[in-house]
């Protein structure tokens, strides 16, 4: 079973380097039902694969100059500044969950 989440994790890899996502969509899967792993770690897991091979990707692209900073520089802050109100917003109606 092992071999086949290998094979596949390599597959997953291929993917994300051809189209440039679905890298967790993808990963968590693998993890729960061929290595076995909890469904919550395995979630922690596909974060940390999927956000290294991302920042190992655009240092790569810095050094390349093909980032456009602006261009980052809004989406990260527009990214943000939801994330922060949809929190707040979720936090006010189901406080008993956290």
């Amino acid at each position: 079973m092992e071999i086949i989440g290998y094979t596949l994790s390599i597959f997953i890899g291929i993917t994300l380097g051809l189209i440039g996502a679905g890298g967790s969509i993808l990963t968590v899967p693998v993890l729960v039902y061929l290595f076995h792993i909890h469904p919550t770690l395995a979630t922690s897991y596909s974060l940390f694969i999927v956000g290294s091979t991302s920042f190992i990707g655009s240092f790569i692209k810095t050094k390349e100059k093909c980032v456009n900073f602006r261009a980052t520089l809004y989406f990260g802050i527009s990214s943000v500044i939801v994330v922060l109100l949809v929190r707040k917003f979720y936090w006010s109606i189901y406080p008993k969950l956290f």
